[in-house]
């Protein structure tokens, strides 16, 4: 993939799993994502199921309901200075965020667990960088199968603060997570699967990301 500005990117995944879809909604004046970031940040904060894990802020805004058939969950999350955890999960992920005045960066890794686990080396050969540009608003369509990593285009500025919904919260899940998702005891962090342990020391290594593949989009 060439490094030319786009609106839209189209991931393909070669095997079961949904495409990676991001698309670039709009664009605000300059600064604009930097106010509306910081401020959703401070809010989301008072929030009385927030919590932050995986150098990631999140709360649940709006709970399931499995008794009328609705298994959806609504959460608020963001991309502080930090990088987030790479990191999977089980089930279908609709993200609609805002970029601060930096933007943001985000890494998908289409390698699976049983290929990581014969050669971590997949991992890398198989990434994707996606570079959002700043004060931009951005949606994002997933398998949470694939393994992904949100950060901040520069760590001065915060990176994007997101509504991410999942669109059926118990797809996959079994034993006590399960019990605790149908209880309405779910997080972000607790339906989190880190990466291994081998990527990430090889996630370390200076120049690493040089060689992986990089779309840019802004609102073009």
């Amino acid at each position: 993939m060439n490094n030319s500005v786009k609106n839209h990117v189209h991931i393909p995944t070669f095997d079961e799993r949904l495409p990676i879809e991001i698309t670039i909604v709009g664009k605000f004046p300059k600064g604009t994502g930097k106010t509306f970031v910081d401020a959703a940040f401070i809010k989301q904060a008072t929030h009385s199921n927030y919590v932050e894990e995986y150098c990631e802020q999140s709360a649940l805004i709006g709970k399931t309901n499995f008794a009328k058939d609705d298994p959806t969950a609504i959460y608020t999350f963001g991309v502080d200075h930090r990088d987030v955890l790479f990191h999977r999960h089980v089930g279908h992920r609709v993200i609609i965020g805002i970029t601060g005045s930096k933007g943001s960066i985000i890494r998908f890794s289409l390698a699976t667990p049983e290929e990581v686990k014969q050669r971590p080396q997949h991992f890398i050969d198989k990434m994707y960088t996606v570079n959002i540009a700043a004060d931009c608003m951005f949606a994002l369509r997933f398998n949470g199968t694939i393994y992904h990593q949100f950060g901040p285009a520069d760590s001065s500025e915060q990176g994007f603060f997101a509504v991410t919904v999942h669109t059926n919260e118990a797809y996959g899940l079994d034993g006590k997570l399960l019990t605790k998702v149908l209880n309405n005891e779910g997080t972000i962090p607790l339906l989190t699967e880190p990466a291994p342990t081998e990527v990430m020391k090889l996630l370390q290594q200076p120049g690493v990301y040089h060689a992986v593949p990089t779309i840019n989009l802004d609102f073009v």
